[in-house]
């Protein structure tokens, strides 16, 4: 109960990205010669994603309406589609900028918004036009913001130059989890009659994929599906000879919430949380040692089924490179059929694990 109260919970948290209506003051890095393509000293540090619709509005009204075409954490590049007043996107003018709705884009004169605006003088101080400096607007290195307005090409090239921080057009992963260890172990009685050699070893090898939504500002995007296969043995030998074998093929079905971070996010540690269920299929070998030496091997086959739940971190590069670790709590319940005694056995494993494992988005 405590479970699904605490998934309520997380499907109702908001998402961090700017809700419709909200707004922000912004200030105007630079602009291209057409006043169609502007930069904002505004970014994902501040909830703007890529796809926003915005209005740019100045005491005298709306100057622009715009979609952000280009993100990064304290900067973002936005496509002009209605050009109210033109004269007021300049180098360092100051003006709020307002989450609007999607607006379907025509090229119907008689169907647009407003009759759009061509520049009727130069570029100018933003004070002499009526806008004031907000606080902090200030924050370009010198030099950054000169009075040579950059076309749309060098624009772009100038945002395309920047290292990315976010990587969410890269929503699929694949990973792979690799835990193997080769030990071989031998028992030998004091008398020299009965030696017994066999492998102490164990693996794990597990290959995975992970789904992670592309439309960031929707309540969803800090959730993932992750679907994985995984291959487990484990050999042991007790002291008198005795062998057990244990083969485990396990598929793995979970959900991923990243609560604080959207998982787009790069070179940055991203925490999660973890929720899975598993079921599969094992192999359970016994051969006796000393206590019967010579005797006859036994085995059984059955069923698993089990969950996971645990928390941990990814890291991933601009390329889409990762790695990710998880501390999880594991359960498995192993049910056999019957034996030559017709009994029935079932077998539970439980416990904390520690995984590591390295990916790739794309």
């Amino acid at each position: 109960m405590k479970i699904f109260a605490l998934l309520l919970l997380v499907v109702s948290l908001p998402a961090l990205a700017l809700e419709v209506d909200e707004k922000l003051t912004v200030r105007v890095v630079k602009t291209s010669e057409s006043r169609k393509t502007l930069m904002v000293n505004r970014g994902t540090e501040d909830g703007l994603v890529e796809g926003d619709h915005a209005k740019f509005i100045v005491t005298a009204g709306i100057v622009a309406r715009a979609v952000c075409v280009r993100v990064s954490p304290t900067r973002s590049v936005w496509s002009v589609y209605r050009l109210v007043n033109a004269d007021f996107i300049v180098n360092d003018s100051v003006m709020t900028l307002k989450i609007s709705p999607a607006v379907k884009i025509t090229k119907d004169e008689s169907q647009a918004l407003v009759q759009e605006d061509t520049p009727t003088r130069a570029a100018a101080d933003p004070t002499q036009l009526g806008i004031p400096l907000a606080d902090g607007a200030q924050d370009l290195a010198a030099g950054a913001g000169g009075d040579d307005a950059l076309s749309s090409a060098d624009l772009k090239a100038l945002e395309e130059s920047n290292t990315p921080t976010i990587i969410p057009e890269k929503n699929m992963e694949i990973f792979g989890i690799l835990n193997i260890s080769g030990l071989t172990s031998s028992t030998k009685t004091d008398t020299g009659d009965n030696s017994f050699n066999n492998s102490q070893s164990y693996h794990h090898i597990g290959l995975g994929g992970e789904y992670y939504p592309q439309k960031e500002r929707e309540w969803y995007s800090h959730f993932s599906l992750e679907a994985n296969i995984n291959l487990m043995r484990q050999n042991s030998q007790a002291y008198e000879g005795a062998t057990s074998t244990n083969d485990v093929t396990e598929f793995a079905l979970g959900i991923n919430w990243h609560p604080t971070k959207l998982p787009s996010k790069t070179l940055d540690f991203i925490p999660y949380f973890h929720l899975g269920a598993n079921m599969g299929s094992v192999k359970s070998t016994f051969s006796p040692g000393e206590e019967n030496a010579g005797g006859p091997e036994r085995s059984a086959t059955g069923s698993t089924a089990g969950f996971s739940a645990g928390f941990g971190y990814k890291f991933y590069t601009q390329r889409g490179f990762g790695a990710r670790a998880l501390l999880d709590y594991y359960y498995r319940s192993e049910s056999y059929g019957e034996d030559d005694q017709t009994d029935k056995f079932n077998k539970t494993v439980g416990g904390p694990r520690l995984m590591i494992g390295l990916g790739y988005r794309f």
